[in-house]
């Protein structure tokens, strides 16, 4: 029973480790599905920019971002062939030791019925000698012939005993070549998703190995306008300023507003209830906020940025790009109020919504579906995204700010690693 009960512990442990593993495969899984939807967009989108012969830095941008892409991929890849390969030596080690208790249980049966033939043998050849009932009564005093007694049923129990013993030991010995199979069988599987895998990383290193090339074959032709990319440059940090410009002059008409309301209630300066949830249920949402865009993918991230082409220009980013479909409808991340309407040249229309003390700026808009003052909720369509035909190029910038301090939007919405 101690044998039986080593065994069961034993195979409990390799369930639960095949458990967690399991759930950590699955997790690597949603990570990797999540990952190849990525790049089967951005891959979407530059064949549909591909025509344009320019290859823009637009186009740079996305192929970049494929390429991270890609590397992730192969990660999530070697994370999930080296847990496959752990979990193939686990399963080996568990069919060696499985195989050991098996030989060992076929010797300790074989025993069992050794020791059971001999025992019966006996039986018989003393039965012809003797019956049980006048070994009883033969003995020399009542003591004796209850000994007797005693003796024979003992006898009895001891070849009972060793019965189930066989019949135990045999059921023992099935079981574990019923565990044995269903490992093997779990080895096999095991070592057909590696092949799988292995497979898919060295296809996965050939795109990658294939997109950079692309990539710098791009640069190398782009880095030969340098004097374009310098003004085109100088053009971009103009409408950036010019766009933040005007949103700390609409966020500062904001919080004058809210102080003169304040100053008439002899208040004080504060928010009022209504804007003080508002404010704080965005940001009891962070992480969690929707995409302005329904469909989109990151090309250009929160801070400093390196030049895609020129290494040593750096450029400040007040938010994030998001590179989208034509005609793409833009919504609001969260329940607010349109503050602004306005127009940056060269970067279409933009839209500034308030959430209290926070604030979602959406620039980059041809058409604007809602007007100052509209009281909107989350998800709710406020413009479509403008093209900027010549580069092909369908991006929206999006900010966040609290107050006067901008904010990392990818860490805002959800899922915008």
């Amino acid at each position: 029973m101690l044998r039986l009960n080593k065994y069961t512990l034993f195979f409990i442990g390799v369930l639960l480790s095949f458990s967690a593993f399991s759930q950590t495969k699955e997790e690597l899984k949603k990570q990797k599905s999540s990952i190849e939807k990525e790049i089967s967009y951005t891959t979407d989108l530059l064949n549909k920019t591909k025509a344009n012969k320019t290859k823009s830095l637009s186009y740079l941008k996305v192929l970049d971002k494929q390429i991270n892409n890609k590397e992730r991929l192969l990660q999530t890849l070697n994370i999930e062939i080296s847990l496959l390969n752990k979990q193939i030596r686990k399963t080996e080690k568990s069919i060696i030791n499985t195989g050991q208790s098996i030989v060992a249980e076929q010797d300790n049966l074989q025993l069992l019925k050794s020791e059971y033939a001999k025992m019966i043998f006996a039986c018989f050849k003393k039965k012809g000698n003797r019956n049980d009932l006048i070994f009883i009564i033969s003995a020399e005093d009542f003591n004796q012939a209850y000994k007797r007694i005693i003796y024979l049923k003992q006898y009895a129990s001891f070849r009972k005993n060793q019965a189930e013993k066989i019949t135990e030991s045999q059921k023992e010995l099935e079981r574990k070549k019923i565990d044995l199979n269903a490992q093997k069988k779990q080895l096999i599987s095991e070592s057909a998703s590696k092949k799988e895998l292995v497979g898919a990383k060295k296809n996965e290193l050939n795109t990658i190995s294939d997109t950079k090339q692309e990539k710098q074959a791009l640069v190398n032709k782009l880095s030969k306008s340098e004097r374009l990319f310098k003004k085109q440059l100088k053009a971009k940090q103009k409408r950036a300023k010019a766009l933040d410009d005007e949103i700390r002059k609409i966020i500062e008409e904001e919080i004058r507003k809210a102080r003169e309301e304040a100053e008439k209630k002899n208040k004080g300066f504060s928010l009022t209830p209504e804007a003080m949830a508002l404010s704080s249920e965005f940001n009891n949402n962070k992480g969690k906020l929707p995409w302005p865009l329904a469909k989109g993918v990151i090309v250009q991230g929160y801070g400093k940025q390196k030049h895609a082409v020129f290494a040593g220009i750096e450029t400040f980013n007040n938010g994030i790009d998001i590179a989208t479909d034509k005609n793409t409808n833009v919504r609001a991340i969260f329940d607010g109020t349109v503050s602004r309407i306005f127009f940056i040249k060269g970067e279409g229309k933009a839209i500034l919504m308030n959430h209290g003390e926070y604030f979602s700026v959406y620039s980059g808009l041809k058409e604007v579906s809602v007007k100052v003052g509209d009281k909107l909720l989350a998800k709710e369509k406020i413009g479509v995204v403008f093209t900027q035909e010549m580069e092909e190029k369908t991006e929206l910038h999006f900010e966040i700010w609290k107050g006067y301090d901008k904010h990392d939007p990818s860490k805002w919405l959800y899922k915008a690693y």
